[in-house]
């Protein structure tokens, strides 16, 4: 039988190793089998998030998400980065360093 620790230890060497297809699909495996075999309750977080979006300014984008859930929100503008992504890299870069705080 494989140990929980033995399995941490392949996640972590997989984790420190160069990014791969293959050490990607190890990594899964192993996360795969270490929950598996070794599921541990899930630790409750408890987060201070709104359940509705507050009304932040007067564009229409913000008028848009007014009052309306911050979770689907995300969503849509998850879509919309990744179409961004795949038109226009430059721009998907740019706003990715603005979040990122790097600018």
């Amino acid at each position: 039988m494989i140990t929980k620790r033995e399995i941490d230890g392949a996640i972590r060497e997989c984790e420190d190793a160069p990014v791969s297809y293959q050490n990607c699909e190890k990594l899964a495996t192993f996360y795969t089998i270490r929950d598996h075999l070794y599921e541990e309750t899930p630790v409750e977080h408890s987060y201070d998030v709104p359940q509705i979006v507050d009304d932040y300014g007067d564009s229409e984008f913000m008028q848009a998400i007014a009052g309306r859930d911050p979770a689907e929100m995300w969503s849509v503008m998850d879509e919309l980065m990744e179409a961004v992504y795949v038109t226009n890299p430059r721009l998907y870069e740019s706003v990715m360093r603005k979040l990122k705080g790097q600018i």
